[in-house]
């Protein structure tokens, strides 16, 4: 009880401090354009990590003075007006405010969050597993909001790393035999002869818990606070940016340290088709990707995606006579392409690049999923410029099911379930 009260105490005293800073905006306009004038452009990472631990902490001194409120008043301000209620003395905001204030006593008897241990690579102390309760519904948001994650093979990991079997679809089978089962092969003949005996060749796929790791320096200066529902905001902050990293390695990745990606330099199992046109997108390469695509996907796990930039090549793709994606420029733009679903990420390359288009049936790319995320908070980190640290880990890996593309009975052609424009 002490420990509560002090803490609340040094809460307040906060929070009168940043009423004192917000008295004064024009000096706080003028000192930001002096810095903004005397520093480099930060990098988008950098803003968007900076913008992220800034509602944090606004929202975590939301949670300090739902506190004091009665259970009606903290509710609206945990989880939004009109929202369903929840437990107030027990959600994920408060975990979270209990990380801030290194409360390790409450955190392990309220919630059973351990605080992780040392590593051999940091000399500092670890941060405090997310407990179980929280972790689902972090995980969905993840999810939800990204690319991968819900269209791909998820398997969960019970340790560090996870052996999946694979069938080898590049066996070297002749001519008129496919490599889709491994090697196995079936012969007619007649009864009571002798049969052909052929073996399937499996291999293994190795998933190693790969760390996602980060963190970003946050201003202890206050801003003005926002009545926007506290819980969810911060769940989907924090799975929002897992699920951004997680998708650029799924995608990209080059599997040293990190996953390897559906599409990325280092994938054997991509198949790359050549555009007919330099720095554009026609008709005829959509048309040529759909033919190196491995048969048997479906929407649901299936789709296009597309840089920002695509999009000017897109709304104008037309055949010989007449637009083909829009009839004209009243119609609403499709969500489909081919009857597959049209995506837009940032995580591509622009339009004229490799990999500015892809399609890829994410059923044919495993994630293996650690289920286990730490979050820690310092107030020492940068002490000298009068700013805390927010850190975030995440364990995961990711790869394709394949290694290499699926040759055909007819012994020339190739596809694969990850195709890209060259």
């Amino acid at each position: 009880m002490h420990d509560e009260v002090t803490a609340m105490s040094e809460l307040d005293r906060q929070i009168n401090d940043g009423e004192m800073n917000q008295a004064a905006p024009e000096m706080m306009n003028t000192q930001e354009d002096t810095n903004s004038r005397e520093q480099p452009d930060e990098s988008v990472t950098e803003t968007v990590a900076k913008n992220l631990c800034d509602a944090v902490e606004r929202r975590l001194r939301e949670a300090g003075r739902a506190r004091g409120l009665s259970r009606k008043g903290a509710a609206a301000v945990l989880f939004g007006e009109g929202a369903p209620p929840g437990d107030t003395k027990r959600n994920f905001a408060d975990w979270l405010l209990g990380v801030r204030q290194n409360d390790q006593k409450k955190l392990e008897e309220t919630y059973g969050s351990q605080k992780t241990a040392l590593t051999g690579q940091v000399g500092s102390l670890g941060g405090y597993l997310v407990p179980e309760e929280f972790l689902p519904r972090l995980m969905r948001v993840a999810g939800e909001r990204a690319i991968a994650r819900p269209r791909a093979t998820v398997l969960p990991m019970g340790s560090r790393s996870l052996q999946v079997p694979a069938l080898d679809t590049n066996p070297g089978t002749a001519a008129g035999d496919t490599p889709t089962f491994g090697g196995l092969v079936a012969r007619w003949s007649e009864e009571g002869a002798n049969l052909t005996q052929t073996e399937p060749i499996f291999r293994q796929v190795e998933l190693v818990a790969r760390e996602l790791s980060g963190y970003a320096k946050v201003s202890n200066a206050l801003v003005q606070d926002s009545g926007i529902g506290l819980e969810a905001l911060l769940v989907t902050l924090f799975g929002g940016a897992i699920a951004w990293h997680e998708d650029m390695a799924f995608l990209r990745g080059d599997g040293v340290g990190k996953p390897l990606g559906a599409v990325g330099p280092a994938t054997g199992a991509s198949v790359a088709v050549s555009r007919k046109t330099a720095s554009r997108f026609l008709l005829e390469d959509a048309a040529k990707m759909m033919a190196k695509m491995l048969p048997g996907w479906s929407p649901t796990r299936t789709c296009w995606l597309l840089h920002p930039s695509v999009w000017s090549e897109l709304l104008l793709l037309s055949d010989a006579t007449s637009l083909v994606f829009v009839p004209d420029a009243r119609s609403p733009v499709p969500a489909s392409f081919f009857g597959l679903p049209v995506l837009t990420t940032e995580k591509l390359q622009p339009l004229g690049t490799a990999r500015d288009v892809c399609l890829i049936n994410w059923e044919h790319y495993l994630i293996g999923d650690r289920r286990q995320v730490e979050i820690a908070y310092s107030e020492h980190f940068a002490f000298t410029t009068n700013q805390s640290a927010w850190r975030f880990v995440a364990r995961v890996d990711g790869q394709p099911w394949l290694r290499s593309p699926v040759p055909l009975a007819d012994g020339s052609s190739t596809l694969s379930p990850f195709v890209y424009l060259q």
